[in-house]
């Protein structure tokens, strides 16, 4: 009788304890001990993802998980977490040679995602036959690239182009860890943007739409250098606890920063030449999800807000390159690398905002206000 008792304990224990929990589309089942602990199926303490050996290795050096648990893309399925940068990127000493192999072809195939106008998501690869730019990086005059890292100390990396940028966080991965770190991509941006717009502690009222979020220029408090993300806003991200929160620096201050989104010049939101607008004049060709929506509202942030306006290019020839990729210099290229948030030079707030986006340069363009940092792939993905 006492083993029978102790089984049917066992079992509403283990009943009670099952929670579901979503990602990437899939759910799965987590157990949780007395304590509230979360254990594997053999009973072991599951540790949370910064944490393990691998988690330690990345905020070791400097990053921060981003959670998830939430929808950003519009596809209602959630997604998961990842691993960003908690500053931009700092060059070292340690030069990276321009390789032969390589060409510009396969970088940008390799590490940046074109936007595709029929399911308006960053999901299309640079077609391998492309013969698009198939240059080397020897071949570029001008090319240069540094392994980076990426703590408080010294000024941030300037003048990189999205190539140099590519091939140097390729060279900085961080040891220990089995993350793979490129730039960031355009959903991983926006999942930022939606955990920074959606909490109140990044208001200087500490209310929701109400005020200005903080620019970030300064280390000033009424003007902060940094944002605060949270677990539990949007979503539960099971990796983390609920009460989780982080702070990522110069999001909206500092310089712009590379993603690894490309737009045609064809596919620009507002046709190209058509300058800085706000995200509320933005047409249905928009895709919303790419838009600093509050939660539960339909109309996006008004720059007045501190979010950034969108700058959709100069010229419709193309986009501006000073690296000489494609023979020339100029507004000669037909993809623009989507830059995101503050740029050092910027007069005009209404640009430096956390989910500014610009669509004027191409992948060789390079430029004192441009710099970047670095993100993992989603974890359930590497």
């Amino acid at each position: 009788m006492k083993n029978k008792l102790s089984l049917i304990t066992t079992l509403a224990i283990f009943v009670v304890g099952v929670a579901t929990i979503q990602g990437c589309g899939e759910d799965r089942s987590t157990l949780y001990d007395g304590s509230g602990n979360k254990i594997s199926s053999s009973g072991k303490k599951i540790s949370w993802i910064y944490d393990t050996a691998d988690g330690q290795q990345m905020v070791a050096n400097n990053f921060v998980y981003i959670p998830g648990g939430f929808d950003v893309d519009g596809d209602n399925i959630p997604e998961d977490g990842f691993w960003l940068a908690k500053y931009e990127a700092r060059e070292t000493n340690e030069s990276i040679r321009a390789s032969d192999i390589a060409t510009v072809n396969d970088l940008i195939r390799n590490n940046f995602l074109i936007y595709n106008k029929e399911t308006k998501k960053f999901d299309q690869q640079l077609d391998e036959n492309s013969s698009y730019l198939n240059v080397t990086l020897s071949q570029i005059e001008g090319f240069k690239a540094s392994r980076v890292n990426f703590s408080p100390d010294k000024n941030p990396v300037q003048s990189y182009s999205p190539i140099e940028a590519v091939v140097a966080l390729a060279h900085s991965q961080i040891d220990g860890s089995k993350w793979h770190i490129a730039l960031p991509s355009e959903k991983q941006w926006m999942q930022v943007v939606q955990l920074v717009i959606n909490n109140k502690e990044n208001w200087n009222t500490q209310e929701l739409e109400k005020g200005n979020l903080y620019q970030g220029n300064t280390f000033k408090m009424k003007d902060r250098r940094y944002f605060t993300i949270a677990n539990n806003l949007l979503g539960k991200d099971p990796h983390v606890p609920e009460d989780y929160q982080v702070q990522v620096f110069d999001l909206s201050g500092n310089l712009a920063e590379w993603t690894n989104g490309m737009i045609a010049k064809e596919d620009r939101f507002l046709g190209g030449a058509a300058g800085e607008v706000t995200y509320t004049t933005l047409g249905t060709d928009t895709p919303k999800w790419w838009m600093p929506i509050l939660n539960g509202r339909n109309v996006p942030l008004s720059s007045i807000y501190g979010v950034g306006k969108y700058y959709d290019g100069s010229s419709l020839n193309g986009t501006n390159d000073t690296l000489n990729i494609t023979g020339f210099t100029g507004n000669v290229d037909k993809y623009a690398v989507v830059a995101r948030g503050g740029s050092d030079t910027q007069a005009d707030e209404t640009l430096v905002g956390v989910s500014a986006a610009k669509l004027d340069y191409g992948p060789g363009f390079k430029d004192p206000t441009m710099g970047f940092r670095a993100a993992s792939g989603y974890i359930l993905e590497q």
